[in-house]
């Protein structure tokens, strides 16, 4: 071989190794329901970051809880060339033509924590909706085995909404079917919000009294309203109030001896998470090698990747939230 071909195939190698070696570099959307949503907000900030680590750009839209703004920042992010969306819906029923039209163009899709119907796309990351149930449940019934119980479920129309809410009925029917819980109201709460929860408290006091032991409500605003219409009749001691998602206020509640217990997504774990199931589908990981469950929405059986939570009540709070940096005691006390 001549010394001219020796030259040029040791360059073709060095290159060849180079190419190799460059990390693949890619553009991630990320549609939050909102600004005010503080879970989705600090969850997307670590996704971000881990994903800026590992050397992906990454932008962020929140919707206002508007699903046209949140379908409109969608298709801005397809025009901007994003090669990933993570979409934690505002409606996972609207969201789904944006989510058909970033697959026409090859974009990664994966939904977050709220399922997206009625179209294909490539991931589902999610909590454990079984696990929460039982959470819920397992707490309300080793305090309060016996007594009247409301329980006030998340969004109809939120697939975590009714999953929640049936895993919640199959767990307390036995208990109801003995006659030990009296299940005095249950329902629904459009957009799990806090000013309905204090309606509907409101309605149930009126139909039945004070007289409540439990109320399982599905998150930490729905348990915040209910528990503020039961003080205002002085009927909140001893009534073990549940919640979820540990907003800064349910755990000072919590704390002060008031709310019971929320569950608490740890948002580094889920963020991190999320970063590195993006980094695989970027990098051409098929998503049956990601998991094998799958969840059917309506139109194909979606990848899906749970994610457990944490149960925090009183007892607890240093070992979950303090330690983990999540609060500082000087913001609960």
């Amino acid at each position: 071989m001549s010394q001219a071909m020796k030259f040029f195939l040791g360059i073709f190698v060095l290159l060849s190794f180079f190419s190799c070696s460059k990390q693949e570099s890619y553009t991630v959307g990320y549609l939050n329901p909102s600004a005010d949503r503080y879970r989705f907000v600090s969850e997307g900030n670590y996704m971000a970051e881990k994903l800026r680590e590992m050397g992906h750009e990454v932008i962020i839209k929140s919707g206002e809880d508007d699903g046209a703004i949140q379908l409109s920042q969608g298709y801005e992010l397809l025009d901007m060339g994003v090669d990933a969306l993570v979409i934690a819906p505002v409606n996972g029923n609207t969201i789904a033509p944006l989510v058909r039209e970033a697959q026409s163009r090859g974009v990664k899709v994966i939904a977050y924590n709220r399922l997206i119907n009625n179209a294909d796309f490539d991931l589902y990351v999610t909590g454990d909706n079984r696990d929460n149930a039982r959470l819920f449940c397992e707490t309300a019934l080793e305090h309060k085995p016996s007594g009247n119980y409301v329980v006030f479920a998340g969004d109809r129309f939120d697939r975590n909404g009714m999953e929640l809410k049936q895993h919640i009925d199959s767990l307390l029917k036995p208990h109801i079917a003995s006659g030990n819980v009296n299940l005095l109201y249950e329902t629904h709460m459009e957009g799990w919000n806090r000013e309905r929860a204090a309606f509907e408290m409101q309605q149930v006091i009126d139909a039945y009294g004070t007289d409540i032991d439990v109320v399982i409500a599905c998150n930490d605003p729905m348990g915040m309203g209910a528990l503020e219409v039961l003080k205002q009749y002085d009927a909140h001691h001893g009534v073990i109030i549940t919640g979820q998602d540990a907003l800064q206020e349910a755990v000072q509640s919590i704390y002060q001896g008031e709310m019971f217990m929320t569950i608490y997504h740890p948002h580094q774990i889920l963020g991190v998470k999320t970063a590195e199931l993006v980094d695989a589908l970027l990098k051409g990981e098929r998503p049956s090698g990601l998991t094998a469950v799958t969840t059917f929405n309506g139109a194909a059986n979606i990848a899906t990747v749970n994610i457990p939570s944490v149960k925090v009540t009183k007892e607890n709070i240093e070992e979950v939230l303090i330690q983990s940096g999540e609060y500082a005691w000087t913001d609960i006390r």
